[in-house]
């Protein structure tokens, strides 16, 4: 100990340095545990920086004056196309289709009306049909709807009394058997209650009647539609 100083000294030395470690410490702590903001208490409802507190005591985020929420976009904020509206026909209209029309729209840039050529094998007219490349898209739009298209015909079965009432409608002339088929969505099976003259055949013919959309599967080929023909006509060049 420094006998040149006075204990009255060391004294207000000694409280000084308590008095600074104490001061540190609440500075440590004060750090360590940030004072918690206000909020409004539960009774009032008043809106603070921290939001509200319902009667529960689950504060609330404040929302911007005259702002509402919007829920977020499941697709990444893009706008959903509407679906498309099948066409409607009025009474008694009948629309007339290009064999392009049967075809999905996606499909339409690939059409082609050349037929492929055709094959003939060592069997001749007695040799199997030719093979048809499958498909099995379609224009759904063309359900149920009264048309009329042209067409050549490949009979089903055989005449009845000189008449062919059940046909494949394909849009050129050989196609099932010895020019390969059309895919199932360039073919339409048709029933015909008053038929075509089964010497006739070879003739092109307008189709009308209402298409349904029905698979019908023969050794000759698949239609991926269908029509109760209401008038079949001679198809005048």
């Amino acid at each position: 100990m420094d006998i040149g100083r006075p204990m009255g000294w060391i004294s207000a030395s000694s409280r000084l340095l308590a008095a600074a470690a104490l001061l540190a410490a609440t500075v440590s702590i004060a750090a360590q545990n940030p004072p918690a903001k206000p909020v409004a208490a539960a009774s009032g409802g008043t809106v603070s920086r921290a939001g509200t507190v319902d009667k529960a005591g689950t504060v609330a985020q404040p929302a911007t004056a005259g702002s509402k929420a919007k829920p977020a976009a499941a697709n990444g904020g893009r706008k959903t196309p509407p679906p498309k509206t099948k066409p409607k026909q009025k009474p008694g209209e009948v629309m007339e289709l290009d064999w392009r029309d049967l075809l999905p729209e996606n499909e339409r840039a690939h059409f082609s009306a050349v037929a492929p050529p055709p094959q003939h094998g060592p069997l001749g007219e007695g040799g199997p049909p030719a093979v048809q490349k499958e498909s099995t898209t379609f224009n759904e739009e063309l359900g149920d709807m009264v048309v009329r298209m042209p067409g050549f015909v490949v009979p089903i079965g055989t005449p009845h009394n000189g008449l062919i009432t059940e046909f494949f409608l394909v849009p050129y002339i050989g196609a099932c058997i010895h020019v390969p088929p059309p895919p199932p969505n360039q073919m339409v099976y048709v029933k015909s209650a008053n038929g075509i003259a089964a010497d006739a055949v070879h003739e092109a013919y307008w189709v009308t009647g209402k298409m349904r959309i029905e698979n019908r599967t023969t050794p000759l080929g698949t239609a991926a539609y269908a029509i109760t023909a209401s008038k079949v006509d001679l198809y005048a060049y």
